[in-house]
Formats: structure tokens, sequence, C-alpha cells
């Protein structure tokens, strides 16, 4: 849970989420100046394109029910790190709009490379479940092909700026970008709160919903994305009145009420998670490690180890993405002495093949 994380984290022990962290690289360069930026982030997951293409005889698939022909992991991945047009980008050598040209590869390769499948389209304007077959191979893959190789020589780089003002377009600066509200409402009918809707439709330009869409599931576990574009700096975590109240009235005090929503972004579940678990003297307490050092968090990430093997993967059954069934496929050890095990709620059985063809989520072992 939460609280068991965030407790352990704070008394000094690694975060057991670390084994999923590792690092993007992101390559921009300008159509007309042919000047690059690269620029880092950190990740826990990677978000993995498919490529729709119906059936037109049998040919392409042995099941007489597809809708579409498979396509393999490697045609996903080419995808996934391909180069995309950036229009209106506003460049801050040409001192004007043009056109930029970027892609993300990988920096860093986790110990455990979670890939979420974007299963998903709008029609419309109702999310539909994408069933593609992707064919992904349960030896060992290298993504070798994947990783980003840095500035290169006979490359200049961008002068240093803002990256949301390069981004928008010129006309406006990013904060002041005005937003169809359209597509906002079609986002908001699907559940999604209203800050986050329009950040992703300001982030996309103004696409369309099935972009935005695209974003917001990309982006789900950024720390700020309920946090307005245009909020104002302070000390932490603004908190919704309306949660402060239905917290007091369970019998707990309006200072720990705030302070615990400003702890978890302002999530009422978590914050109630941490109240019930907590006394609130842990905030007293520094973080750092038993040693008395400052804590800091392990990475297994690797700048050199591509070599993975699917280990996991998680299915959805059911034609409908607001309903259905969730299985899992677990594989213990790797190599040729394995075992593959499906755990389908209480039923927990041994498997000879397992079909990852359909998988939501993806789980790789790197094999170090």
């Amino acid at each position: 849970q939460v609280n068991i994380v965030e407790r352990t984290v704070a008394g000094g022990a690694n975060d057991p989420t670390s084994v999923f962290d590792f690092s993007t690289e992101e390559r921009l360069q300008c159509s007309e100046c042919s000047r690059v930026r690269y620029k880092t982030q950190k990740v826990s997951s990677a978000s993995l394109p498919v490529i729709k293409r119906p059936v037109t005889n049998a040919i392409d698939t042995l099941d007489s029910q597809a809708q579409f022909a498979p396509v393999s992991l490697k045609e996903c991945l080419d995808l996934m790190t391909s180069d995309e047009t950036v229009d209106g980008y506003n460049c801050p050598q040409c001192q004007k709009p043009t056109t930029a040209i970027k892609s993300t590869k990988f920096a860093t390769f986790p110990k455990v490379l979670a890939m979420q499948v974007r299963r998903f389209e709008l029609v419309n304007w109702v999310p539909q479940k994408l069933d593609v077959p992707v064919q992904v191979p349960l030896d060992q893959i290298d993504l070798e092909p994947y990783k980003g190789r840095g500035i290169q020589p006979g490359e200049e780089l961008l002068p240093e700026t803002d990256d949301a003002a390069d981004a928008a377009p010129a006309s406006a600066p990013a904060d002041e970008q005005a937003v169809d509200e359209e597509v906002v409402s079609q986002l908001e009918s699907m559940g999604f709160p209203r800050v986050r809707c329009v950040k992703a439709v300001k982030k996309t330009g103004n696409c369309g919903a099935e972009a935005a869409m695209n974003w917001i599931f990309e982006h789900m576990d950024d720390a700020d994305i309920d946090i307005p574009d245009d909020a104002p700096a302070a000390s932490g975590p603004s908190v919704d009145p309306e949660a402060v109240e239905q917290l007091m009235a369970m019998g707990f005090s309006k200072e720990r009420v705030e302070k615990e929503l400003a702890k978890t972004g302002g999530d009422p579940n978590r914050a109630l998670d941490r109240l019930l678990n907590f006394d609130g003297t842990e905030d007293d307490v520094a973080m750092t490690s038993p040693e008395g050092s400052a804590a800091v968090a392990m990475s297994d990430d690797s700048e050199s180890a591509s070599v993975f093997e699917l280990t996991g993967f998680v299915s959805h059954k059911g034609s409908s993405v607001h309903c259905g069934h969730y299985i899992a496929n677990v594989r213990q050890g790797l190599g040729a002495d394995t075992q593959w095990f499906l755990f389908n709620d209480a039923k927990v059985v041994a498997q000879e093949s397992p079909d990852p063809e359909q998988a939501y989520i993806y789980l790789f072992t790197r094999n170090d």
C-alpha cells in the first residue's frame, strides 16, 4: 500500500518501486537551423502504441473473428521511438515559429521494464477497446537499437530556454492557450478531472480528444498532472476545501487533514489512508538513513544492459473498456528452466504456452 512504501522510504529503506525506474532521452531538432536539444526524463513505464491494420483476407490471420491483423513487438517499438513532427515550434535560435522533429528513446534501462499498450481509441467520442494482437517473443529481446546516443559530433545545441514557451504557438504563451471546450467536455465525460483534461488539450496543441486522452494515459503518474499550468508557486500543493471538510467530519483536525492532503497532492483517498495509519509524528523526523545521511533513492537502471525477457503480463477479458475481468500470467525463473503460471482470481494454474498477444501490460526483466 501507499502508506507502507512512504513509511519505509522515509525510514531510510530503498524504494521497492525503483526497479521500474529508468530515463528517456528526448531529441528535438529544428528543421531550419538544424540545431538540437536533448532532454532526459525519469519515468517508470513505457507507453507502447499499436498499429491498427484491419484484416483484409484470410492470409492476415488464422482467427476468423479477428478485426485486426497481428503486429510485432518490434513494429510497436519502432513506432514508439520514431520521429514525429512538431508544428509551430518557437525556435530560440531562429526566433520564429518553425517545424521541429522530435523523438524519444531509452537513455537507461530499468531492472524491470513495464510496457503499457495503448489498446484504446475514440469512436464517436466513446473510448473503444482495440483487440490488436501483439506478437511478443517469450525468449530474449535486445532493446539496444532503441537507446539514445546523446549529442553527436557536428551537432550544435539550441540556446537554453523554457521548453513550454518553445512548444506553445507563437500567438500566445503556453498558459494562455485557448482550449477546445468540446474536447474538454468529452474527456470530462469519461471521468477525468477538468484540470487534467485542460492540461492534456493544451499539451497536445488542441489536436483532438484522442491525442489528449493518449497524453493523459502516458502522464498518469506525473506528480503535477492535477496541478494547473498557471497555478501560482507556493510552498506546497493547494488543498480542496470540500475534501478538508469531508475528512474533518471523520474526527481529524484541520491542521492534520491539510498537511496530509498537501503531502498526497490533494488526493483524499491517500490522505485518509495516511490519517488512519500514521500518528503524525513522522513529519518531525528527518528523512535520513539509519547512519544519519540523507536517504537516496537507489536506482537499478543501467546504461549498457539492454537484453530483457518477458516475465509477466496482464490481460483484460471483455469487449468494453468500462467493464471486464483482468488476469495475470507470471513466469518463474529465466532462460530455459522456467515455468509460467496463470493467476485468475483465486485460481492459479501452471501453463505450458501462455498467450501474451492481447495483454495490456507487459513486464520484462533485464537479463544481467
